[in-house]
C-alpha cells in the first residue's frame, strides 16, 4: 500500500511538472506542443507495454477489432475526447487559465458522482449530497457573479466523466484503453505534420528544444505508468482519494509559477466547491479507514 501511494503521488507531481511544461517550450504553439507531445509519449508508452509484458491486453483489443468492427468507431470518438482534453490541458497555463482549468479537475469527482447517479442510478451517501449542494451553491454564486462560468472548467468537469463513460460502454480500461486512445491520436498528429510541417521546422524544434521535447515523451510515458501500477496496489477508495493530490498541485503551480491570482469575487464561489471537495475527500477517507479496519479484523 506504501508503494502504491508513493507512486500515486509521484504520479500526480509529473502530471503537474506537464502542467507547466508548455511554459519551457515557449514560443511553440498548442498545436506544436501537442504533436510533440504525442509523437515522442506513444513510443515510450509502446516500450512500457513491452516491458512490462502487457502486450497481450493490445492483441485482445485487436481480436475485439476484428470480432466487432464498429467498436472502431467508439475507439475513435474515445480519442477525440481526449484529445479536447489534452489540448486544454497544455493551452491553459499558456493563456492564464491555469486556475480555471485546475477548478475544472477539482469538479472532476463530483461530475463523477452525480454521472454515476444519472447514467447508472448510483445511489448519493449523506456526505455525497453534502458535496453536491455546496458544488452547486459554488456554481450558482459564480455564475451569478461574473454572469458566466469558465467555458475550460465546464469542458474538464463534464467532459472527463463523458470520456469514462464511452470507455465503459466500449468495455475497454487500463493499459489497453490508453493504448488505443494514443494510438489514434499518435496517427493524427502524423498526418497533421506531414501535411503542415515542413522539414526544416521539425528540425529547428529538435534543435532548439532536444533536450525538452524527448523528455516530454518520458514523462508522460512514466506519469501513466505509475499511475496504473498505483491502480492495482491500492484499494479503489485510497486510490480515488490519491486523485485529489493533482487538482492541489495544479493550483499551486498556477499561483506559485504560472502568477495567477485569485480574485475577491471569485473566492466566495470557489470557497463552496473546494469544501465540497473536501466533504468528498473526508468520504473517501473514512471508507479507506474502515476498509483497513475490516481487513485488518
Amino acid at each position: 500500500m506504501i508503494k502504491g501511494v508513493v507512486l500515486s503521488i509521484l504520479a500526480s507531481c509529473l502530471f503537474g511538472l506537464l502542467y507547466y511544461y508548455p511554459v519551457l517550450l515557449h514560443p511553440l504553439s498548442v498545436v506544436d506542443i501537442f504533436c510533440w507531445r504525442l509523437l515522442t509519449s506513444f513510443p515510450a508508452i509502446v516500450v512500457l507495454i513491452i516491458a512490462g509484458k502487457q502486450w497481450s491486453a493490445i492483441t485482445a483489443l485487436v481480436r475485439r477489432i476484428k470480432e466487432q468492427p464498429l467498436l472502431l468507431l467508439g475507439l475513435l470518438f474515445s480519442s477525440f475526447l481526449l484529445t479536447i482534453q489534452m489540448m486544454i490541458f497544455i493551452w491553459a497555463p499558456l493563456n492564464g487559465h491555469g486556475l480555471s482549468a485546475s477548478l475544472g479537475y477539482f469538479l472532476l469527482p463530483l461530475a463523477m458522482v452525480i454521472s454515476g447517479q444519472i447514467v447508472y442510478k448510483e445511489n448519493l451517501s449523506f456526505l455525497q449530497k453534502i458535496a453536491v449542494g455546496l458544488a452547486v451553491l459554488g456554481v450558482a454564486i459564480e455564475i451569478y457573479i461574473t454572469g458566466a462560468f469558465s467555458w475550460e472548467t465546464v469542458v474538464i468537469a463534464l467532459g472527463y466523466p463523458i470520456y469514462f463513460i464511452v470507455r465503459r460502454k466500449l468495455q475497454i480500461d487500463g493499459i489497453s484503453g490508453t493504448f488505443s486512445d494514443f494510438l489514434f491520436i499518435f496517427l493524427g498528429c502524423i498526418i497533421y505534420c506531414a501535411l503542415n510541417y515542413r522539414l526544416d521546422k521539425i528540425i529547428s524544434d529538435l534543435s532548439h528544444f532536444h533536450i525538452y521535447i524527448p523528455m516530454l515523451g518520458i514523462i508522460t510515458a512514466v506519469a501513466f505508468a505509475m499511475y496504473f501500477v498505483a491502480s492495482r496496489l491500492l484499494p479503489m477508495g485510497l486510490f480515488g482519494l490519491m486523485g485529489y493530490v493533482e487538482p492541489v498541485l495544479l493550483t499551486l503551480i498556477s499561483i506559485v509559477f504560472l502568477h495567477e491570482t485569485v480574485s475577491l469575487r471569485h473566492i466566495v464561489s470557489y470557497g463552496f466547491i473546494w469544501l465540497s471537495v473536501c466533504i468528498l475527500a473526508l468520504e473517501g477517507g473514512i471508507f479507506v479507514m474502515r476498509a483497513i479496519t475490516r481487513k485488518r479484523i
